[in-house]
């Protein structure tokens, strides 16, 4: 071999790798701006829908339509989230910072609270508190339907939070930062995705039929009930920033179209008994509300 050969060697071998590394930061920089851009185009995509159901009052003559978008929209959202997650993107670059804030602000009368907090909002409370929602709404429309809707949703999004899991397969934050050591998988939160979809459904069940302000009202607070549960668990070390986010995701995803499943139902319940009532009302009058307990 020439000295020139010799020489010229490294210099390729730095220029190919040197060209490698520009390749791929073009290639991660440009699923990262997708990722960016479907999240972006899902969040505007579910606002728009929202925004179009609370137009619609009462009146649900595109309720499939709007509960498709909404579906689309946060489906579209978790999907890039989870996305950025495996990735390492950089809509992951607050996680540390989050969780070295919270590790940092830590007291002992705040920590006993927020380690009940998030007891009751985990696995075994969240099937108690659907199960017992579940039989009041039962028993209220004299049907397990309700029930089997709320437990069915509540279980779907608790498989989906399972399976996406070992799909991402993300690590929790460093044991040094647990309160409550926690080992398996941590994107999405179980806590935040059982919070999310348990009292949203809730909201949407005994808010049907209520005036918009109420229902409003019940959703509001649902959200502040799932935030509260999953900033227990930023502050217990327990999950990333993200991980939290993901699981509101995906439980708003899973009462939407739990939510969607109730309102159809119900709607369709009410026409069978005004159908029935019509029925019963020429027979006899006393079957009648209008008239009963006066003379006709």
């Amino acid at each position: 071999m020439s000295l020139a050969t010799a020489h010229d060697a490294p210099i390729h071998s730095n220029l190919f790798g040197r060209a490698h590394e520009v390749v791929a930061d073009i290639h991660q920089g440009g699923a990262t701006t997708l990722a960016v851009a479907v999240l972006v185009g899902g969040m505007a995509l579910f606002l728009s829908a929202s925004v179009w159901r609370s137009l619609q009052g009462d009146h649900r003559p595109a309720g499939s339509a709007v509960t498709i978008l909404q579906s689309t929209g946060l489906a579209a959202v978790f999907v890039a989230l989870a996305y950025q997650v495996m990735a390492g993107g950089w809509l992951t670059g607050a996680d540390p910072a989050v969780l070295g804030w919270f590790t940092e602000h830590r007291s002992d009368w705040v920590t006993g609270p927020a380690i009940a907090v998030t007891d009751a909002g985990g696995p075994a409370g969240t099937i108690i508190a659907a199960v017992a929602i579940g039989a009041v709404l039962s028993r209220r429309a004299r049907s397990p339907i309700p029930a089997l809707i709320l437990i069915g949703t509540v279980g779907a999004a608790a498989l989906a939070s399972t399976v996406t899991k070992s799909v991402v397969g993300r690590t929790r934050p460093p044991i040094v930062s647990q309160v409550l050591l926690e080992t398996d998988h941590s994107f999405p939160s179980g806590h935040a995705t059982g919070a999310m979809v348990s009292f949203t459904m809730a909201a949407v069940m005994f808010g049907y039929g209520l005036p918009p302000t109420r229902r409003a009202l019940l959703l509001i607070l649902a959200a502040v009930v799932t935030v509260v549960v999953s900033v227990t668990r930023l502050y217990l070390g327990e999950h990333w920033l993200s991980d939290v986010i993901g699981g509101m995701f995906l439980g708003g995803l899973a009462a939407v179209i739990g939510g969607a499943l109730y309102t159809s139902w119900m709607d369709r319940a009410r026409v069978r008994w005004a159908t029935s009532q019509e029925e019963v009302t020429p027979h006899s009058d006393r079957t009648n509300p209008t008239t009963m307990g006066r003379a006709a």
